[in-house]
């Protein structure tokens, strides 16, 4: 078994901390904040005094840490992974951050024969220590199959989405739809609030005629043999409700830029197409 080192024992950091004990593995971590290193200290880690003390003790990295230039400087700085670890070794970035970013650290890994994979996660901190987490992954079809055996040390499922950068971009979008689904639901209570509807009234009733999930019917909506992600369209919801939605708001005076956005996007999408 290659040795685990981990950079980063924060919220979800110290959470892969507490899987990789249950599943019997000890890691050589290292943070900037001291009290998280105590922590990781009590829960049985051995403390390195840097990355570079990290790298140099490990065969597997696992990168926990929170914004693009905290992955650079950690893993290209001089005292960086990348300096410091040996030929074969494997880097596992888990931060939510722009592939390019994933991208940059696996071009200047490969110079020195050290093998990058973006593995973002699926899951809070609780659901981690549960095992319920989940790795979207992006790498080389074989370096990826290296990380299964230890991601799934940690997590319940390893879901391989494509090359260096790929999970990064997933993470995003799965983050981006979830985010825009709450952006979009607060609009809709400003919407029932202005005609007189309160707002726990307006979720009580979305949650009682809510049917089926867009996603567990997706085939039926976009077709999976087009070359373009185009959705089938509802003629009624796409060319009359959503704008009417947006025409509500401008009668009653609320200002709601998402639904305005989804009532000229729904008719841009409804628009006959010109025959060429």
């Amino acid at each position: 078994m290659e040795r685990v080192g981990l950079v980063g024992v924060g919220a979800m950091g110290s959470a892969l901390l507490e899987r990789l004990k249950f599943a019997g593995v000890q890691a050589v971590v290292y943070d900037i904040d001291s009290a998280a290193l105590e922590n990781a200290r009590a829960a049985g880690a051995e403390i390195a005094e840097s990355v570079a003390a990290v790298a140099r003790a490990s065969g597997v990295v696992d990168v926990v840490v929170r914004s693009d230039d905290e992955v650079l400087q950690c893993a290209l700085g001089p005292d960086g992974i990348i300096e410091n670890i040996a030929s074969g070794s494997l880097v596992i970035l888990h931060s939510t951050i722009l592939p390019e970013t994933t991208r940059r650290v696996a071009v200047e890994a490969a110079k020195r024969n050290v093998h990058v994979i973006d593995a973002c996660m699926l899951g809070v901190p609780r659901a981690v220590r549960n095992g319920q987490l989940k790795f979207l992954v992006g790498g080389p079809d074989e370096i990826s199959e290296r990380a299964r055996v230890h991601l799934l040390r940690m997590g319940k499922q390893v879901i391989h989405m494509g090359p260096v950068g790929s999970g990064n971009a997933a993470k995003l979008i799965k983050n981006l739809t979830s985010g825009a689904e709450t952006l979009m639901i607060h609009e809709a209570l400003q919407l029932g609030e202005a005609a007189g509807i309160h707002f726990p009234q307006v979720l009580e009733m979305l949650q009682e005629v809510e049917s089926e999930r867009l996603l567990d019917r997706w085939q039926t909506i976009f077709d999976p043999a087009s070359d373009k992600p185009s959705p089938r369209l509802g003629r009624n919801v796409f060319q009359k409700d959503i704008p009417l939605a947006g025409e509500l708001a401008e009668k009653l005076g609320v200002k709601l830029p998402i639904i305005k956005q989804l009532a000229a996007a729904a008719k841009r999408l409804s628009k006959p197409k010109r025959k060429s």
